[in-house]
């Protein structure tokens, strides 16, 4: 099973910082916006590669992608996983502006539920329920939690 190392999880959660910022900057949600800033970071990462051309390849592809139609869809599974954090990081960012959203609900796949990184995650708490993380956390998950979105949610939903 593929994963993202450590040294590629910094990279990418140091790159989606950025992007967050491009857009909280910009003030509104564009994944297009999320996406300049978090590839010139080199946030594209393909799990498992050492090849810094490959993930050079990678952001191109998703600038490209994002800039024929910001919804686009991929069977490239790497290049999918960055369209969906593109969009997901760029309403995330946004979100986190609003007094009324509290955290975010974390909602994986059957299959992702199934591993027992995905199984640990639905099920930890990060001090505002299980699964729900702050709304200024950056969360990178690994490959076998791809399709996985976060739901904004209010103080009222979260359990005490």
């Amino acid at each position: 099973m593929s994963v993202f190392r450590a040294r590629q999880v910094a990279t990418i959660r140091d790159a989606v910082a950025a992007g967050r910022l491009a857009v909280r900057a910009a003030g509104v949600v564009d994944p297009i916006i999320f996406a300049r800033a978090f590839v010139s970071l080199n946030g594209a990462q393909r799990p498992d590669a050492a090849d810094p051309q490959s993930h050079a390849e990678l952001g191109q592809q998703l600038l490209a992608a994002l800039a024929k139609d910001p919804q686009a869809e991929s069977s490239d599974a790497d290049l999918q996983r960055e369209l969906r954090r593109a969009r997901q990081e760029s309403q995330w960012a946004i979100a986190m502006e609003d007094d009324a959203v509290a955290g975010f609900l974390l909602q994986l796949s059957a299959s992702a539920l199934e591993t027992p990184r995905g199984e640990a995650l639905a099920h930890q708490s990060f001090g505002l329920g299980p699964g729900v993380f702050r709304k200024t956390d950056i969360v990178v998950l690994q490959p076998e939690c791809d399709g996985a979105i976060f739901l904004p949610i209010s103080q009222h939903e979260i359990e005490s």
